[in-house]
């Protein structure tokens, strides 16, 4: 083969893998997602003014960790593995990352597995995406990682990655199965951090 034609092959490569990458990357958009933001919490909180434009009611802000092979969510006054509560009808900010390999934080409705209610976000070690959601209704909601993350020689390992979350209009059985109080705040778009008034 000529050098004209491999080096005219390498560049249609080159091209392919970079509208590939921003194809990717666009197609995160309605969740956030950020591969650029690897400077820590006070810079996604800032990034909430982008992510919610005018709104000022209340909101919620739940972090969420992934990792071999749990979800830990906070802050509640301690941290859940594979559950947490939010109120239903109530905005939540979810701050998604991971500690180790790359997951994907994914939402769906128990109700069906053809539901139209499915979320994802990526979750990777040293950067953060988030999720803006109201849950529609009461009730429970599946999570799992929809990226394959390794096994393991105990037998746990990717298809162990599953979480739930239970929607209610009660704030106090919500406070009781977390054990304390639930997350709140309020959005404060002068803020420099974007943090809410409750401080989370």
């Amino acid at each position: 083969m000529k050098r004209s034609t491999v080096i005219a092959l390498f560049l249609v490569l080159v091209v392919v893998a970079v509208i590939s990458l921003e194809v990717q990357y666009d197609s995160y958009d309605y969740v956030g997602y950020n591969p650029t933001n690897n400077a820590g919490v006070g810079v996604v909180h800032a990034s909430f003014a982008h992510a919610l434009g005018a709104y000022k009611g209340p909101y919620v802000v739940i972090y969420v960790t992934g990792q071999q092979w749990h979800w830990d969510f906070y802050p509640h006054d301690r941290t859940y593995t594979n559950l947490t509560v939010v109120l239903f009808d109530e905005l939540v900010v979810f701050v998604v990352h991971s500690i180790n390999v790359f997951h994907e934080f994914f939402i769906q409705s128990a109700t069906s597995n053809f539901s139209l209610f499915n979320y994802g976000a990526e979750a990777v070690p040293g950067y953060y995406s988030y999720i803006v959601l109201v849950f529609p209704k009461p009730g429970i909601y599946h999570v799992a990682c929809a990226e394959y993350c390794g096994t393991a020689t105990t037998g746990l390992g990717h298809s162990w990655l599953v979480g739930t979350i239970v929607a209610t209009t009660n704030a106090t059985y919500a406070s009781e199965i977390t054990g304390g109080v639930m997350p709140e705040g309020t959005w404060a778009p002068n803020s420099v951090s974007g943090q809410g008034v409750g401080g989370y």
